[in-house]
């Protein structure tokens, strides 16, 4: 007889042959024992999970001339012949291309005649979700009140194809994927039993590419053990399946760790250059990352012992990520798999992919500036609460008097002043002595040009980094000159997050280009600026701001300076 495959020849032969599907074979063996087995089953699961072996088995248990038995005994006429498929009473049927009607009828037909050589009629209907409409309604009288001799027993992949009042007819069990320790369990017995020295990293990875399918690992391993031979290792199993190593993998997060975008794109074209799938490429990399996340997360999951064994750089890269690292690198992934499937161009859009992760990486995480533009609706809420009840007490149409010989104190109307908010101690030291120079030399018209023109710097910083722009927005800027532009902060967390050098350099460039100079970005608290700014070191006159904020016609309007208030002079524009 010419060779089997490694499949056929383990076929499970018995319910105690069959991995990973114990709470399915003990109530099987239980109803068998106690003659009390159903008419009609529906095996559903995942491919290569057992579930023809297991109807097979079942179909032996019951015709065995030795019970009905909790375990045929595979050695009398019935069981060997219900094996070997020569026993007309067991038929298994493919319904993939038996699916009509008239193949359904022709099983009606026959279903009455007893048996001629076994106990019971046993019909295995494989994929029978397969079946058309109209022969599901031929089968449904049948399949409900069938002969007492007969016993159904349907097997899907797909059982929500399936209509209702079929499965409502059936007893229903539903296999499971097999768990990655049952999986290499078997293989090392199959691997003893042929002679064939494997190591643990090669089953490993074949129980992993399986996906919880027993007949894809014995078929992958009958394909590693036909091209290495009797030595099976990890690098044999990486060359026939195309998959990415662990050492790849490995290299690849710690290139993405130290924002090593180079390496990384070189590694993208030695695997093109090894004919790899990009698409492939890219689902390994997820799996990976994801298995990084499951062992700092819960490091103790059965699924993972078999993907540490022997890997102690998973475990220290799984240490050195951070989780919410992880969250956004599965993310960024993740839509890039999404684009590959639609793009002419995978290849370019995975380097763009990896590079806006890295970048990701680097900035700030956008759950953290939440609370920042959060705060910014709240001002924007408040300042239209403030115009509202402005306009209904008719205070936008009043404008402070000019001055009349008969008006008193008492006839103006009374200001409220709104409390200033006091920011938080910065911990960023200020340039004192490069701020009072600023201070000294700031000249009100360059710096009335600054304010005229910081909208449009803030609007630029917007388009470049949105974070940045809502952190810019609490300062204002109050002396230029001499190469230098002074911004002073009410809150000490804005004034620090923008003082980072990579911030810094952005608002100096885009400032350069707007303003038409370069200036160095200094800032400090407003309280700070109080204690420095208000006068000169040098002539004692008042700094630039102040002499800017002069030059404009103060506003005479209520309700433009409760405006200015809320929100600072440099987001007014007052037009007549």
């Amino acid at each position: 007889m010419g060779y089997r495959a490694l499949y056929r020849v383990f076929r499970p032969q018995s319910f105690h042959d069959v991995v990973g599907q114990e709470p399915i074979t003990r109530t099987l063996q239980n109803a068998i024992k106690e003659q009390r087995f159903s008419h009609a089953y529906l095996f559903n699961g995942p491919r290569g999970t057992g579930k023809t072996s297991v109807a097979k088995i079942f179909a032996k248990a019951v015709n065995c001339l030795h019970g009905p038995a909790a375990e045929p005994c595979n050695e009398c006429s019935a069981c060997i012949g219900i094996t070997a498929g020569s026993v007309v009473d067991v038929m298994e049927i493919d319904a993939a291309s038996n699916r009509g009607v008239e193949e359904i009828r022709d099983i009606r037909d026959k279903v009455k005649y007893a048996p001629t050589e076994v106990r019971f009629k046993v019909y295995i209907i494989d994929e029978v979700h397969m079946l058309t409409t109209e022969a599901f309604n031929a089968l449904l009288k049948t399949l409900e009140e069938p002969p007492e001799h007969v016993i159904f027993i349907l097997a899907t992949t797909e059982p929500h194809r399936l209509p209702a009042t079929i499965i409502s007819r059936c007893q229903r069990f539903d296999f499971r994927s097999i768990s990655a320790k049952s999986m290499i369990g078997k293989l090392r017995y199959v691997a003893d039993s042929k002679g064939i020295q494997v190591s643990d990293l090669a089953l490993s990875l074949i129980s992993r590419i399986s996906a919880g399918g027993m007949r894809d690992a014995l078929s992958l391993f009958d394909q590693v053990y036909s091209y290495s031979g009797d030595q099976i290792d990890v690098d044999d199993v990486v060359v026939i399946t195309g998959v990415v190593s662990q050492q790849l993998l490995n290299r690849l997060a710690e290139q993405v760790y130290s924002k090593d975008i180079a390496s990384i794109l070189e590694l993208i074209q030695q695997v093109m250059a090894e004919g790899k799938n990009l698409e492939q490429f890219l689902d390994d990399v997820l799996m990976f990352y994801r298995d990084l996340l499951l062992y700092k997360t819960a490091p103790q999951l059965e699924e993972l012992e078999h993907r540490t064994m022997g890997d102690d750089v998973f475990v220290v890269l799984a240490k050195r990520y951070s989780a919410e690292q992880l969250y956004h690198i599965i993310e960024e992934l993740n839509k890039v798999s999404g684009e590959m499937k639609w793009s002419n161009h995978p290849k370019i859009l995975l380097e763009l992919g990896f590079i806006r992760l890295v970048e990701g990486l680097a900035a700030p995480s956008v759950k953290t500036d939440l609370p920042e533009i959060e705060g910014l609706v709240q001002r924007i809420g408040q300042l239209e609460r403030k115009i509202s009840q402005l306009q209904s007490a008719g205070v936008a149409s009043v404008a402070m008097p000019t001055a009349t010989a008969t008006s008193t104190p008492a006839e103006a109307p009374t200001r409220r002043e709104t409390p200033k908010r006091s920011g938080m101690p910065s911990t960023v030291k200020i340039s004192e002595q490069r701020i009072k120079e600023a201070a000294a030399s700031s000249s009100p018209q360059e710096l009335q040009n600054v304010l005229q023109k910081w909208s449009e710097v803030l609007n630029k910083v917007k388009k470049r980094k949105i974070q940045v722009h809502a952190w810019l927005l609490d300062g204002t800027p109050v002396a230029a000159g001499n190469g230098s532009l002074v911004v002073s902060f009410k809150s000490a967390i804005h004034r620090e997050t923008t003082e980072k050098p990579m911030h810094r350099q952005l608002i100096e460039e885009i400032a350069a280009d707007v303003l038409g100079k370069p200036y160095e970005l200094l800032t400090l608290m407003e309280n700070q600026w109080e204690e420095i700014g208000p006068q000169s070191p040098q002539t004692g006159q008042p700094n630039g701001l102040e002499q800017a904020e002069q030059q404009p016609q103060e506003s005479t309007d209520l309700f433009v300076d409760e405006a200015i208030k809320l929100v600072g002079r440099q987001l007014i524009d007052i037009k007549d």
